[in-house]
Order: structure tokens, then sequence, then C-alpha cells
């Protein structure tokens, strides 16, 4: 990471010597990455270009846009953690094609990008034996949107799979084990009058696992639905409102020698954002609720527990401002508090019930941007550089917890 950083700030020196001689071009709003997002305090009332992973109608707003997540520090110094690589290109005026590769560690839970979000294959697994079925990995997503007037309308559909097949020199019956995932969004974004805009979006996921041998055969599949919406009402020059609606929805079976219910969950939220924007900088931020709950269905020895929590108020709050054509600095700040139940069996008809405040300690975030023409790196800062400096000049932490980079074309 001493190298990263000792690249990176050379980099810059040089190169701001040119962007600053740049100061009549006009400014490109394509940029960013999840640690913009993550460093403006995971903002939902914001654009950004991670809302393409929720919504593909976004496509048409960063076409020509080459995106993605070089991660965070994780196993190891040559291998990131959350790395994807996203493109997006206008064909037309109109029509806009992209895609996204992505891992089993893609950092977004309501994408079609995002791999077996209810685990079925560790369930085959734990039933099996483990590693029977391959875990799923290298998803690839295919997107386009289409621009026409006011409106824009986008489709994307993902799939990812993987095998595993064992045959005897015997000729004897052998054993296979294998999974897949198929994903369909559809998004649509309009300007219904020149003060109010707004976006739309719905998903479907659907994983499944399987494994088949002469002595057991194990099946298992996962559904899941979710929806989102979200609106900015133009107050003025300098303030917007914006209000967002999530909705999500889940069930699945696993099918040994019968067919058994998983935990079903479903979920809902709002939350009502304020932003302030002049020309470099931006204020956003608001409260929200969101719902959730879990069902596990009865069986012999126990009845029917549910789960659920409710969080109110949560809070996000982020604010971004350059500090000249090639530096931009973020902040952000997530808390929560929530309030959570759930059951515990007492027979085999009767349950316990327990209920409990919980909090989300407020947590304070810093990023960075470096700007070259198109190019676009962005960082989360460890908060603690602060504290113990940085890491080029004798700190005893990393600078940069998180990386993300793009290139508008």
């Amino acid at each position: 990471m001493n190298k990263l950083f000792s690249i990176l700030f050379a980099f810059v020196f040089v190169f701001s010597v040119i962007t600053m001689a740049q100061d009549g071009e006009k400014k490109d709003n394509r940029y960013g990455g999840y640690a913009r997002l993550y460093s403006m305090g995971s903002n939902p009332y914001v654009v950004f270009p991670d809302n393409i992973k929720t919504n593909p109608t976004y496509a048409s707003t960063y076409s020509n846009f080459v995106w993605g997540d070089i991660g965070s520090y994780a196993y190891a110094e040559d291998s990131g953690y959350g790395q994807f690589f996203g493109v997006n290109y206008g064909v037309s005026k109109e029509l806009t094609l992209g895609l996204l590769l992505t891992r089993n560690d893609f950092m977004s839970s309501s994408s079609i990008a995002k791999l077996d979000p209810g685990n079925v294959v560790g369930l085959v697994n734990d039933i099996v034996y483990s590693n029977a079925v391959v875990p799923l990995n290298n998803n690839l997503e295919l997107l386009g949107s289409y621009k026409s007037g006011n409106y824009a309308f986008g489709f994307g559909v993902s799939y990812a799979s993987s095998s595993k097949e064992f045959t005897p020199d015997t000729g004897s019956a052998g054993t296979t084990g294998s999974a897949s995932q198929i994903g369909v969004n559809l998004g649509l974004m309009g300007k219904v009058s020149p003060t109010f805009e707004f976006d739309f979006a719905v998903a479907l996921i659907m994983p499944t696992a399987s494994y088949e041998s002469q002595a057991l055969n194990v099946d298992a599949s996962n559904m899941y639905i979710g929806a989102n919406a979200r609106g900015i009402l133009e107050l003025s020059k300098k303030f917007s409102l914006v209000p967002t609606v999530d909705f999500y929805m889940g069930s699945g079976s696993v099918d040994v020698d019968s067919s058994i219910d998983l935990p079903s969950q479903m979920g809902f939220g709002f939350g009502l954002g304020l932003q302030y924007k002049v020309e470099n900088l931006l204020l956003v931020g608001g409260p929200s609720f969101f719902y959730d709950s879990e069902t596990r269905p009865s069986n012999a020895f126990t009845p029917e527990l549910t789960s659920s929590s409710f969080t109110f108020p949560g809070w996000n709050f982020g604010a971004e401002w350059a500090f000249n054509d090639w530096l931009i600095g973020r902040l952000g700040y997530v808390a929560r508090t929530y309030s959570s139940s759930y059951q515990t069996p007492a027979s085999v008809n009767t349950v316990n019930e327990y209920s409990e405040t919980g909090y989300d300690g407020g947590d304070f975030r810093l990023g960075v941007a470096f700007r070259f023409g198109g190019f676009n790196l962005d960082a989360t800062v460890n908060d603690d550089v602060l504290r113990h400096g940085f890491n080029l000049v004798g700190g005893g932490v990393r600078t940069f917890a998180y990386l993300s980079a793009s290139y508008a074309f």
C-alpha cells in the first residue's frame, strides 16, 4: 500500500500542474463509484453511477463511461475486496448498451449482479458435504437504456453458473453438483416537469443449487423481488427535496425427501432528503425508516417463528466540495436507531418473545477524489489518518480504505 500511495502522490503532483490549466473546460459530472457513495454517508438522496447497479436506465446518464472498484485490502496485497468492472457505450444518441462483471463480494445487496443473496449453495453443501456444489462467482450482467424525449427506459439481465461432476471408472452412477442464477431488472426515469424528475426500478433474482447422486438428491432455490423509486423536486436553484421508497420480498424452498419452505423475508422503507447545491459544493441528507421481517415455517418440532426490525430514525448525511479542478473532498455521517423482536420455540406449539432497542453507532466517513481530464480516482480515507498521520510519512494506518476508478469519454 505504501508503494501505491507513493505512486499516486507523484501522479497527482505531476498532473495537477496540467489540469490546473483547464479552468475553462466544461465540468463533466460522470464520475464516482462505490467509494464516492460510501464516503458521502451511503446517501440515497444523490444520483451516483452506483445507481446503475439497481436501475439500468442510468446507463444513459453515464453513457460512454468505464468504471469499477479497485476495492479494499483483504486477502492479499494483490487481491482487493469488492472489485468489479463496468462499461457503458452510447450506440446512438438514444441507445446505450453496457455490461457489469462482478464477483461474489460485490458491494450492492439489491442488484441483480449480487450473487446468491440467500446462500442456497451453502444450504445444499450443509446437507451433503462441503463444496459438493461450487459457490457462484464471476457474474455477467448485460444492460441497456433507451432515451425518448423526457423519458428513458432500461433493461438488464444477469447470469452465472457453476458445476462439479464425478464419474467413477467402474461405470456406476456418479455425482453432480450445480448452481445457477438468473437476474432481470427493468427501469424507468423521466422529467415530468421542469422542477420534478423521478426514477423507478424493479428487479427479480432467482438463484438455484442442486446435488444429484444415486443415494441422495437435493434441490434448493430462492426468489427475490425488489423495487425502488426516487423523486427529485426542485424547490429553488439551490434546494431540492428527495423522497425515496424501497421494497423487497423473498421466499424459497429446499427439496430432499419432500419440499420444505425456506424462511421468507419482506421489507419496505421510506426516506426524505434535502439537497443543497451550488457550483462547487453539495450538501445532502435526511432521515428514513425501514421495516423488515422474516418468517420461519413450522415443522414437526417447532411452531412458526417470526422476527422483525423497525429502524427509525436512520440518518444519512453527505457533503462534497471541489478544492480545485483536480481534487474533491467528501464527508459523510451515518447513524440509526432500531427496535427488534424475535421468537424462540418454548414447545411444539408455543413461543417465547423477545424485543429490544438497538443502535448502530454514528459513523463519520471521509473521502477524496482525484480528477485528471476524464479519469477519476475515488477513495475512502481511513479516519485514523487524522489521528496518526499519513502512512507515507510515518503514520501507522493505511491512508485509503476503498478505491473506485472511472473514465468518461
